[in-house]
């Protein structure tokens, strides 16, 4: 009720309680902090659940050495088909390290093999061989060299 005494009390600073005014910034301090501990584990998840959603390469130098062998394998396997100018390979005839990196689809090239582990608009996520590092087919910038001929690369 406007003019009533409560009402009064009630202001801008605050709301009185068993005599004593308890200014909004302290409830909503109480408030806040409520908040920030709800908020920083589900920050935390997030963060991890996109992270884990974005493919990383390998560095284990063993099993770069193998990859690099069999792509080198495919390319001397699977002739290029003169008007896609590539050959994909097909999934039963991926050797085992490759293989193992789960890829969405190999594809050789002249001078580079491609090993895509998740595809994207752009290019998507994954490896690519090649003895000589201007064979990779994306600028040079869109990847990372691994060792053993190999490069990482993710959208670019």
């Amino acid at each position: 009720m406007p003019g009533h005494a409560r009402d009064d009390q009630r202001g801008l600073a605050g709301t009185h309680r068993n005599g004593k005014l308890h200014s909004m910034g302290e409830q909503g301090d109480v408030r806040s902090h409520g908040c920030l501990r709800l908020a920083i584990p589900i920050v935390i998840l997030v963060a991890l659940g996109l992270y884990s959603a974005v493919p990383h390469p390998t560095h284990n130098p063993k099993r770069l050495r193998a990859i690099a062998a069999e792509a080198r394998h495919l390319m001397a396997t699977h002739p290029i088909n003169p008007i896609k100018q590539a050959s994909d390979v097909p999934k039963d005839q991926w050797p085992p390290a490759i293989a193992g990196l789960k890829p969405y689809y190999v594809t050789v090239y002249r001078g580079s093999v491609q090993i895509v582990t998740k595809p994207f608009f752009d290019g998507g996520w994954g490896y690519g061989f090649a003895p000589d590092k201007r064979n990779l087919g994306m600028l040079p910038e869109c990847w990372s060299d691994l060792g053993e001929g190999l490069f990482w690369h993710g959208p670019c």
